[in-house]
């Protein structure tokens, strides 16, 4: 098949967009200077929060180390965060009132000009009603427009859930129009409220068809369900996991669920724990040699195949949380995961074919597979299950995809119907097109 080659700047291809969440407890441990910003673009300074009269609130001592200078210095955008969990009581009062929103604008306005903030980040922990979903909007609305009368170039960002539980009180069909980008919160898959120990980030479901989700299942809502545009979504990258006593990763689990930071995790890797990758999830997951207790976290491993997914996926760019908490003896090694594997700085070489092509991984497959094809162009598509002697079975998928590579997990558990073992064909069909791949599912 003739293909195209393309040749371009990384930085040009993808947005490159690397936000990283500075919290205020790591802010003497972890200075300002610590961070590397050949990797950070945007500093989300976190957290300030309205009261219920549109005063800005923050953690004591916050704008201590409020130096934008040392950050434009770098060539990175210094942003206010808003929220955070637990700061929630303000928003609600505040949203709901005219004459409360503009002053709490006209405050961030303030806030802004005297330390040297290029916008606001907002991370309400979250909407709960449709009141709440639609004085958002109003919000977000008039923030947008007294931001720009004041300072065209201040930014307006938030931090989204990533699934239609808290979702549903988001109106991102008016939000995505007011926006400058989303960070995705796609982290919490699992803990304390789950019924099982399960990942924290899985990039796939684990085990599949896992209701709980994953980060794929994650980008599938907000990109097709709720038609944010990919280019406006950071991928959320988790620099720490969790703590479960269980004996084994998607078992039933007892007691308090506790958060580690990624650098006390790694150094317990081979001293009573044992280190264990779950192929479903891309993910690593640490078990205590009396089976006892699990550690699910990110390692440099999982957060390449994320920096993949992130690129393959289109999105504009990455998100973290919290810078400092993967800093160790050998320095800030998921930070040098990002530098490696998403922002590298040599050109590469995009192939990019006149047809469409399409593969399959594993296969045969068991419960789960990925389909993988590359657009030519953007456009709509169909992916279709049909038997191998061509009677259709069931729609898998039907969407606008985007130029480039594209990835689709199917997991048979998630249908209504009862797939047996055997062969069957994968239709992928564009307006002009139909393809097919065979594929052999095994019980």
């Amino acid at each position: 098949m003739k293909k195209i080659l393309l040749f371009f700047s990384i930085n040009i291809l993808f947005g490159q967009r690397v936000v990283g969440y500075y919290p205020h407890w790591v802010q003497t441990s972890f200075p300002l200077s610590e961070i590397d910003f050949s990797v950070v673009t945007h500093v989300n300074h976190a957290f300030a929060w309205p009261d219920e009269e549109g005063n800005i609130q923050t953690y004591d001592n916050l704008f201590d180390i409020a130096n934008s200078q040392t950050i434009h210095e770098q060539g990175a955008k210094f942003i206010l965060s808003l929220g955070g969990w637990g700061n929630n009581a303000g928003f609600e009062a505040v949203v709901s009132s005219s004459s409360l929103r503009t002053a709490f604008i006209n405050n961030l306005i303030e806030v802004c000009d005297s330390y040297g903030y290029d916008g606001v980040d907002l991370d309400w922990e979250h909407p709960s009603s449709i009141s709440d979903r639609q004085n958002l909007n109003l919000l977000i609305e008039e923030m947008d427009s007294l931001f720009n009368e004041h300072n065209s170039d201040l930014l307006i960002t938030m931090a989204i859930p990533v699934s239609n539980w808290s979702g549903q009180w988001y109106d991102f069909s008016f939000l995505k129009n007011h926006i400058d980008f989303f960070n995705a919160m796609t982290y919490d898959m699992h803990g304390s409220w789950s019924s099982d120990a399960g990942h924290n980030s899985p990039l796939f479901q684990s085990p599949p068809g896992d209701p709980d989700g994953s980060c794929s299942t994650a980008i599938v809502y907000l990109v097709t369900t709720r038609g944010i545009p990919r280019q406006k979504i950071n991928l959320g990258l988790p620099f720490w996991g969790k703590k479960y006593v269980t004996s084994d990763i998607n078992e039933s689990f007892s007691g308090d669920v506790i958060d580690m930071w990624y650098n006390e995790i790694t150094p317990l890797i081979g001293n009573g724990w044992s280190y264990q990758w779950d192929s479903n999830a891309f993910c690593p997951y640490l078990v205590k040699e009396d089976q006892s207790k699990i550690i699910t976290f990110d390692d440099q491993e999982s957060i390449r195949y994320k920096c993949e997914y992130a690129t393959a996926q289109n999105l504009g760019g990455l998100m973290i949380w919290a810078l400092g908490y993967d800093l160790t003896l050998n320095g800030q090694e998921l930070i040098q995961s990002i530098n490696d594997n998403y922002l590298q700085n040599h050109q590469i070489r995009t192939i990019i074919p006149e047809q469409l092509s399409i593969k399959t991984f594993p296969n045969p497959f068991n419960s789960n597979c990925i389909l993988e094809f590359n657009l030519p162009n953007d456009e709509f598509i169909s992916i279709d299950l049909f038997s191998i002697n061509g009677l259709f079975i069931a729609r898998l998928f039907s969407g606008y995809m985007y130029q480039g590579v594209n990835q689709y997990n199917w997991n048979v558990h998630s249908m209504k119907q009862n797939i047996s073992s055997g062969l069957f064909l994968i239709s992928l069909a564009t307006k002009k097109k139909n393809y097919l791949q065979k594929i052999i599912h095994l019980k």
